[in-house]
C-alpha cells in the first residue's frame, strides 16, 4: 500500500500541475462536470438499489451470445463489406451475483460484441459517442490502416464528443486476433471499453483445420471502489458467474487470450491439458511451443490449440497469479472457468460449495490433547477462587479489578466469537446467490436457537438455580451447590465454544477463550465460597466437589465441541457461547457496580479488551 501511494501521489500531483497550467479555471470546471456519471475517484460504484433496464441504442448493431459467453455482432453485409454499428454508452453490467455497475459499454455489453470477418473483407465500424466524455477508439493491432484512423485522440484524430459519431474503415488482409479498445486513461479502458475483432483465414494452416470449437475469452480488469484494478472477469463475467468451454472429448479446438487488462499479467493455466501456441498477436508462430501455462501481458493476444484428450469430466482453466483468482475473504472469483466435457457433470459450480468451510477452518487446528490440557486450564481455574471460603485473601477492590479484567476480554470475544459464527451463514449466503448451494436455512436456523440456548436458555437455568439458592439461604452447603450448579451450565456452553474454536483452527480465538473463561471461573469461585464465608468452614474434599460441579462442565464441554466439530455445530457451539457470554457479562458488570465504577477499574476493562486482542494479533502473525 505505502509503494502504490508513493507512485501515485507524486504522479497525481504532476497531473494536477500540468493540467491547471494547460487549462483555465472555467476549462478545468467544464472538464469535471463532464467527468463520468459512473464512476469516482475510487473507481467504479456498485449498485445498491434497484438495477436500471438497459435499453438498445438506435441503430446499434444486434448481437448474440456466443458459447463461450462473449457476445458477436451481427453486421450489415454489402458485398465483402461488413458494416458494424458501435455506441459507446453507460449500462449496467453484472461481474457476478450481487455486484453490478454502471460500466461504459459498446452496444450495452462487457466486452463489446466481438467483430468477426472473413480475410479479405472489408470491415465498418460506424462508431457513435453517446458516453459523457469525449473518445475514439484505437484498432490495437490492425497496423494497415490510414493514420486518421489510429483512434487516438489529438494524435491521429480529433476526439468525437457525447452524440458524435465517426467511421473508421479497413481492409481485413491478416487473419488472427485484435483488439478495439477506447485510448482513453486506465479508468475509462478497466469500466469496459474494449472488444475483440477476429478475422478468420480464407486458407487455415494445417493447426487451423479441424477446429470443433473457437473460443474468445478477454480477460480485463476493473477498478470498483478502488483506485487499482481489483476485479478481473473473462468476457465481463467472474467466477462462479464465468461460463465453461463445452467440448466433446477428442475434439481439436482454439482458445483466442486477450489481455486488455491496464496493468496485470496474466498466467493461464489449464489443467489435464496442453496449450500448443499458434499464434502470438496475429503473427503466426512457426515452431512448436507447447505450455499448460500461458503468459499474456497486458494487450498481447495469444491463440492456442488444445485437444481433448484428457479424462472426461470437469478441467478447471485459472490465472495462476492467486491474487487474480480469490476475494477479500479466500474464496474463489475471478479468472476462473473451465473445460468441461459434455456428457459429464458440469462441476465448475462445485468448487465454490466445497471451499465455504474455508471461511471457518482458516488455520491448523490444535490437536485433541492440548485441547484438553487448556480446556482443564480454563475449568478449573475456578480453583482460584475457590479457597476464599477457609480464608478471605483477596481485596475487594482486587475482585473487582478482576472482574473487569474479564468483562474487557469477554467483551472482544462477543465480537470475535460473532464474526467466526456468522462467517459460515454469510458464505453460505453467497453461494446461494451465486446458484452454487441452496439457501442456507439450517446455518441460520442453528445460529438462532445456539443464541437462545445461550442467552435464555442457560439464562434462565442461572436465575432458577439463584432463585433455589435464595430459598436454601439458611444452609450454607446447599446455597453452595445450587450456585455452583448454575455456574456449571454456564461453563458447559463456553467448553463447547473453545473445542469448537481449536478444532476449526481458530486457534487465537480458542486461547483467547480460554484466558477469558479461566478468568471468569476464578472469579466464580468467589461466588460459590461466598455463602461459607464466616459461617462454615468447609473441607478440601467439599471445595473440590464445588470446583468440579462449577469447573468441570467447561472441561467436558472443550471435549465435545472439539469432538464433534462440523461447521453447522460449530454455528451451533458459537452461538450458545455468545448467549452465555452476554449473560455472564451482564453479571460481572452488576458485581462492578456493586464495588464501585472507578476510573482504574474502567482501565482494567480496557486493558482485557487490549490483551485479547493482542493475544489474537501476535498468533496471526505467527501462524496461528
Amino acid at each position: 500500500m505505502n509503494s502504490l501511494l508513493i507512485r501515485f501521489v507524486p504522479a497525481f500531483a504532476a497531473a494536477l500541475v500540468l493540467m491547471s497550467a494547460a487549462m483555465p479555471a472555467a476549462a478545468l470546471a467544464d472538464a469535471d462536470q463532464a467527468a463520468s456519471p459512473n464512476s469516482t475517484s475510487l473507481g467504479l460504484q456498485p449498485i445498491t438499489g434497484p438495477i436500471p433496464l438497459a435499453t438498445a441504442a438506435p441503430g446499434e448493431s444486434p448481437a448474440f451470445q456466443r458459447p463461450d459467453g462473449a457476445y458477436q455482432a451481427i453486421p450489415v453485409k454489402q458485398g465483402r463489406t461488413r458494416v458494424f454499428h458501435l455506441v459507446e454508452r453507460s449500462a449496467p453490467w453484472t461481474l457476478q451475483p450481487r455486484l453490478t455497475v454502471m460500466a461504459n459499454t459498446y452496444n450495452g455489453v462487457v466486452p463489446g460484441p466481438a467483430l468477426v470477418v472473413r480475410q479479405g473483407d472489408t470491415l465498418v465500424i460506424d462508431y457513435t459517442n453517446d458516453g459523457a466524455i469525449p473518445d475514439s477508439i484505437h484498432m490495437h493491432g490492425v497496423h494497415d490502416i490510414p493514420v486518421a484512423m489510429d483512434g487516438v485522440g489529438g494524435i491521429s484524430q480529433p476526439l468525437v464528443p457525447h452524440g458524435g459519431h465517426f467511421v473508421y474503415r479497413f481492409v481485413a488482409d491478416q487473419p488472427g486476433t485484435f483488439i478495439y479498445h477506447s485510448h482513453d486513461n486506465e479508468a475509462m479502458l478497466d469500466s469496459g471499453l474494449y472488444g475483440a475483432i477476429i478475422v478468420e483465414p480464407s486458407v487455415p494452416r494445417p493447426v487451423e483445420r479441424g477446429l470443433a470449437h473457437d473460443f474468445l475469452e478477454m480477460i480485463s480488469s476493473w477498478q470498483i471502489q478502488s483506485a487499482a484494478e481489483n476485479h478481473f472477469t473473462l468476457n465481463g463475467k467472474e467466477y462462479p458467474a464465468t461460463r465453461a468451454l463445452d467440448v466433446r472429448a477428442g475434439e481439436h479446438f482454439r482458445i483466442r487470450w486477450i489481455n486488455i487488462s491496464g496493468e496485470e499479467f496474466h498466467t493461464m493455466h489449464t489443467h489435464g491439458h496442453y496449450q500448443q501456441i499458434i499464434a502470438r498477436d496475429a503473427e503466426p508462430v512457426d515452431y512448436r511451443d507447447v505450455e499448460d501455462t500461458v503468459l499474456v501481458a497486458p494487450g498481447q493476444r495469444v491463440d492456442v490449440a488444445i485437444d481433448a484428450n484428457a479424462t472426461p469430466g470437469t478441467w478447471l482453466i485459472h490465472c495462476h497469479v492467486m491474487d487474480h483468482i480469490e476475494d477479500a475473504n479466500g474464496m474463489p472469483a475471478g479468472l476462473i472457468t473451465a473445460i468441461h466435457y459434455s456428457g459429464t457433470p458440469n462441476t465448475l459450480l462445485s468448487m465454490y460449495r466445497a471451499m465455504k468451510p474455508a471461511t471457518v477452518a482458516t488455520g491448523r487446528a490444535l490437536s485433541f490433547w492440548w485441547t484438553v490440557l487448556l480446556g482443564a486450564i480454563a475449568g478449573f481455574t475456578i480453583f482460584l477462587g475457590l479457597p476464599i471460603a477457609r480464608a478471605r485473601r483477596l481485596s475487594v477492590h482486587t475482585i473487582a479489578l478482576l472482574n473487569a479484567l474479564a468483562i474487557g476480554i469477554l467483551l472482544y470475544l462477543v465480537v470475535e466469537i460473532a464474526q467466526n459464527a456468522i462467517a459460515p451463514v454469510s458464505a453460505g449466503l453467497n453461494a446461494w446467490h451465486a446458484g452454487a448451494g441452496p439457501f442456507p436455512v439450517t446455518l441460520i436456523a442453528v445460529f438462532v436457537i445456539g443464541l437462545a440456548i445461550g442467552l435464555v436458555g442457560l439464562g434462565s437455568a442461572a436465575t432458577h438455580f439463584t432463585r433455589q439458592a435464595a430459598a436454601h439461604a439458611e444452609n450454607p452447603i446447599v446455597l453452595a451447590a445450587i450456585i455452583a450448579i448454575g455456574i456449571g451450565a454456564h461453563n458447559f456452553g463456553e467448553g463447547l465454544a473453545i473445542g469448537a474454536s481449536a478444532a476449526s483452527g481458530a486457534t487465537a480465538v480458542a486461547l483467547a477463550l480460554i484466558v477469558g473463561f479461566g478468568l471468569h471461573n476464578a472469579t466464580e469461585g468467589f461466588g460459590v465460597a461466598a455463602p461459607l464465608v464466616g459461617r462454615v468452614v468447609p473441607s478440601w474434599a467439599q471445595i473440590g466437589l464445588a470446583g468440579l460441579i462449577a469447573g468441570g462442565p467447561t472441561f467436558l464441554g472443550t471435549i465435545i465441541g472439539y469432538s464433534f466439530y462440523s461447521p453447522t455445530l460449530s454455528v451451533l457451539f458459537l452461538a450458545i457461547a455468545i448467549g452465555a457470554l452476554v449473560f455472564v457479562i451482564g453479571e460481572l458488570w452488576s458485581v462492578l457496580r456493586r464495588t464501585g465504577l472507578t476510573a482504574f477499574v474502567t482501565a482494567t476493562m480496557c486493558a482485557g479488551f487490549l490483551l485479547a486482542l493482542a493475544t489474537e494479533l501476535f498468533l496471526d502473525m505467527n501462524g496461528g
